[in-house]
């Protein structure tokens, strides 16, 4: 991990942790996913740092950012990027976000079209028009707090075992901080799963830049299918997907090398 500066912004009361690489370079903000920190985006930063200044931000209800009544669904959290964005006061940045921060990221783009440079969404939890059924969420939601609850009760090191057991492909570097975003999440905000949000097809129809998509394979774990991409990129014409096959959900873990070659690509295309 390089060298981070950490501090906070206060959006609409709330407290929101946030870490940064720092320098007079074009910014990135890297937004995580559901029941993860800031920190377990582990060694993105290092490749990016070199010539960005990277934000890591801890969702509401995550790491080390409070929570209010609001919970910390969709729409909050896209306004606490718009914030952190303002109180900054970064220029043009670049967002990528994973699953839960993908949603976040696109929320933003479209709410700042003048303001976002480009997007990067890994594996957003999007599906087809109309399938949000809320019996399923609910149940979802349900399992989600039983496996999280669970984990609580268990030490770092049960923890980190666990993750490791789940998750025999990733680099042993991973499972530190996602052991501790473990520990550190609020069951409240698994909300997020079942509280409100547009539907992808509201969204992405608003966004101005240029985005870049990256899913892995449904049958490792990837939430974005065939049918839905073809929908994504006939209504965002400005994006482009990729699928690396070695990989599922999380694919910045599950093909790290391949995760990086595509955003570096990507930033390539956005050119100064």
């Amino acid at each position: 991990m390089p060298q981070l500066f950490y501090g906070h912004i206060l959006s609409d009361g709330v407290r929101i942790q946030y870490y940064r690489t720092g320098g007079q370079k074009p910014p990135i903000i890297l937004l995580h996913g559901l029941s993860d920190n800031a920190l377990c985006w582990n060694r993105v930063p290092l490749v990016l740092e070199v010539e960005f200044d990277v934000i890591l931000m801890d969702a509401r209800g995550h790491g080390s950012s409070g929570l209010d009544e609001r919970g910390a669904s969709p729409l909050v959290q896209a306004q606490d990027v718009c914030t952190l964005i303002e109180t900054l006061q970064l220029h043009r940045p670049i967002l990528i976000g994973h699953s839960m921060g993908a949603v976040t990221a696109a929320l933003t783009a479209a709410q700042l079209p003048k303001v976002v440079r480009g997007v990067v969404l890994e594996d957003p939890p999007w599906q087809e028009i109309g399938s949000g059924d809320g019996a399923r969420r609910e149940k979802k939601l349900g399992d989600w707090r039983e496996w999280l609850t669970s984990l609580k009760q268990k030490s770092l090191e049960e923890i980190i075992a666990e993750g490791k057991r789940l998750n025999p492909l990733w680099d042993e570097s991973e499972f530190f901080q996602w052991a501790k975003a473990k520990q550190q999440v609020k069951l409240e905000a698994l909300n997020w799963i079942v509280q409100p949000q547009p539907e992808w097809s509201e969204i992405v129809p608003q966004i101005a830049c240029p985005g870049l998509i990256i899913t892995g394979e449904p049958s490792l774990g990837a939430v974005l299918t065939p049918p839905v991409i073809r929908q994504i990129e006939k209504a965002w014409r400005k994006s482009k997907t990729v699928r690396i096959a070695a990989a599922g959900h999380n694919v910045h873990r599950e093909a790290y090398m391949n995760f990086l070659r595509e955003v570096a690509a990507f930033i390539k295309r956005l050119g100064k």
